[in-house]
């Protein structure tokens, strides 16, 4: 009695008129009729005038199409033809019908559909029906500041993702025997191959199978049912008509026997465009179904495709009967779903809330993954446009743990970047530097859209340096430059890099960072920098031929360096590598670039002394003195090496008593050791050779 029962409510469903299935009681007759109509535009709107002969209430309904409906019930009344070609800016048609003992306004509207407003006279029996996109109400603001990147597409993602249906209906698979009996045992085998590929939902694996099965075969018609399942799983629709209607042609009476084959079929219909067939073919599959439990979520279908019809009322009317009578079936939940998928496309802002919880009961109480998938990602989806930041982002966040794998995964990682922002800058007016770095180091996948913030990175540096975690700074840093979506970061990253590389005194991860962006960036303002930054490691490395290579430029294209230093290591690889020439240059110019920036440097001293042998091995030996003293008398307390060479020079010069004058000082009153001894050791040998008196 139950079967038959719920088989009479589901084929009413399907078969009768939809506005049967909120009515109720007897059928009274009408009591009521239409007078007279009027329409008469306005500045701000257009008013529909109606005269009846009683007082009515009628009812107004939203249609798809930028329609409007007002339903009188128990009226009757002309269909005034003239009103369907009217036009003016804000109506385009008036149609007059009856249905049942119900009479029907229907009007089409220019512009927004909310524009309307029903007004009724007391006593007079006169019902307005005006029309303007003036009379639509405001909306509350329609996002939380800086959510506009999330809205972008959701409403085509809403209105026209058609994700594969699931209709629960059991593949079955051909009985052994009927195959053994049908075609030879190998081509059997072969077949059992691709269902078995079909029932574990491998679409491709299947097709592949199945095309192999030849036209003469008398297992043909079996295979192109099957290729038509095959395609239908890999959402290839159109592929899958052609297979199903072939197959149809072949053998008609397999669709009986296999109602998984004929839902794969109907929805292929529907989805190809041909929706009234495929309406006809689901609802033909549904009366089949009725007193099993598949036949709810099939309702479900075939109300998807009224809707697509644009037969609102009717598709509304089914998600509410399924959604009421079959509570806990995945048809009930698929139904919710579609209502509150329905109720978000018309949401007012300041309700998303009681629509967040409808979704997320779905996400929590229902029986089906991709439902609940579905109702988290929604869920995460209203809070992200209208919510708390901080909660939108938790749920976001869960979404992506839940479902890594999920159709909706590629919008939720733009979602999570948007939402950063506002969660950076709440967690920066706070000045919490703890949740500052957590938040980077956990969303280091998302930090896109943030790194375009003005401060962030510096913000981000400074938590990291108050709490003394400069490692993981600089893990993260590398990990962002080098993806190519944050080229335009990339620099500032970098230098962040070599900074805290110089802190840590890590010379590999200075070399590895300078000689990543100065291949990266060869165009780049600060590529000079961190080209000298990384000729400054590989000098300290003892590479003199990477130095000169990499800094030599500066030398033929007088570019002053960043760094004065660079000039003493370039001038040092060549004096290294035998080219005493470019040697001096070098050194020359290092000492006249600490001048020109009024700075000492340590290095000065050798950079003078080399300069001033590199004269010498030339045979200058005026201007290698003019070097000499010009450096000791710069550095008094460098000048040892300056007076000792001065002794040298002045002995190949046969200036003996010069010599020993240079080379007692450096003996009496030098400051180094080494240069005393050799200063001590050249002059006991002039000397001992009578070149000059023994010092007494």
């Amino acid at each position: 009695m139950i079967r038959f029962i719920v088989k009479l409510l589901l084929c009413a469903l399907v078969l009768l008129p939809l506005p049967a299935f909120a009515t109720s009681g007897a059928d009274t007759g009408p009591d009521n009729r239409l007078l007279r109509m009027g329409v008469r535009a306005h500045g701000g709107f257009t008013r529909l005038s109606m005269a009846f002969e009683r007082d009515i209430a009628p009812v107004l309904h939203q249609l798809s199409g930028n329609r409007v409906r007002l339903v009188f019930s128990n009226t009757v009344g002309g269909r005034w033809k003239k009103l369907r070609s009217y036009r003016d800016a804000h109506v385009e048609g008036v149609v007059v019908a009856p249905r049942g003992n119900d009479l029907m306004v229907t009007v089409t509207i220019k512009g927004d559909p909310r524009g309307v407003r029903v007004s009724t006279s007391p006593g007079a029996g006169v019902v307005s029906l005006d029309v303007g996109a003036s009379l639509a109400p405001r909306r509350s603001p329609p996002l939380a500041q800086g959510r506009e990147g999330i809205k972008v597409g959701v409403e085509q993602l809403i209105t026209t993702f058609d994700p594969p249906f699931k209709s629960e209906i059991p593949f079955t698979p051909t009985d052994r025997r009927v195959l053994e009996a049908m075609v030879p045992p190998a081509e059997a085998a072969l077949i059992m191959d691709g269902e078995a590929a079909l029932y574990e939902g491998n679409g491709s694996e299947a097709a592949e199978i199945f095309a192999g099965i030849g036209t003469n075969s008398p297992g043909r018609p079996l295979a192109l049912y099957r290729l038509g399942e095959a395609n239908y799983l890999l959402q290839k629709y159109g592929d899958a008509l052609r297979f199903f209607r072939e197959a149809e042609r072949q053998w008609p009476v397999f669709l009986t026997r296999s109602p998984s084959t004929a839902f794969c079929y109907a929805d292929s219909v529907a989805r190809s465009g041909d929706l009234a067939g495929g309406r006809r073919l689901l609802g033909s599959l549904i009366a089949g179904l009725a007193d099993k439990k598949y036949a709810p979520a099939l309702l479900v279908r075939m109300a998807d495709i009224l809707a697509r019809q644009g037969k609102d009322q009717e598709a509304l009317a089914i998600y509410r009967n399924v959604a009421d009578n079959f509570t806990g079936s995945k048809g009930s939940w698929q139904a919710r779903m579609k209502l509150a998928d329905r109720r978000l496309l018309a949401l007012e802002p300041a309700a998303y809330s009681s629509l967040v919880k409808d979704y997320l009961e779905i996400y929590e109480r229902g029986t089906d993954f991709g439902l609940r998938e579905q109702g988290l990602f929604k869920a995460a989806l209203l809070l992200s446009l209208y919510g708390d930041a901080d909660q939108a982002f938790a749920r976001v966040a869960e979404y992506e743990k839940k479902f890594p794998r999920g159709m909706y995964v590629s919008i939720a990682k733009g979602m999570r970047e948007e939402l950063l922002v506002p969660v950076y800058r709440r967690i920066t007016r706070a000045g919490d530097n703890e949740a500052l770095v957590k938040l980077a180091l956990e969303n280091r996948d998302y930090l896109g859209r943030v790194l375009a913030e003005d401060d962030f990175i510096k913000n981000l540096s400074a938590a990291f340096a108050d709490l003394g975690r400069i490692k993981e700074e600089v893990g993260l840093y590398a990990n962002l430059a080098i993806r190519e979506q944050n080229r335009v970061y990339a620099p500032e990253l970098y230098r962040r890099i070599l900074h805290d590389a110089e802190q840590l005194g890590d010379p590999t991860l200075m070399e590895k960072a300078a000689g990543e962006f100065v291949e990266r960036f060869p165009a780049h303002p600060w590529v000079q920098r961190f080209r000298e930054e990384l000729a400054a490691v590989e000098y300290n490395r003892g590479d003199f031929q990477r130095v000169v290579g990499r800094l030599s430029g500066m030398l033929a294209s007088g570019t002053r360096p960043e760094y004065a230093e660079s000039l003493y290591y370039l001038g040092k690889s060549l004096d290294a590598s035998g080219n005493r020439r470019d040697a001096e240059r070098a050194m020359l110019l290092f000492l006249a670039e600490l001048r020109r920036r009024e700075m000492s440097s340590p290095l000065a001293a050798d950079a003078s002394y080399v300069a001033a042998t590199a004269r010498l091995s030339r045979g200058d030996r005026k201007g290698a003195k003019e070097i000499l003293r010009a450096a000791g008398e710069a550095s008094p307390e460098e000048r040892d090496p300056f007076l000792y060479k001065l002794g040298e020079i002045a002995r190949s010069e046969g200036r003996y008593e010069e010599a020993a004058h240079y080379l007692r000082t450096v003996v009496t009153e030098g400051k180094d050791p080494d240069w005393r001894d050799m200063a001590s050791r050249l002059l006991a040998d002039m000397e001992l050779t009578g070149m000059v008196r023994k010092s007494k």
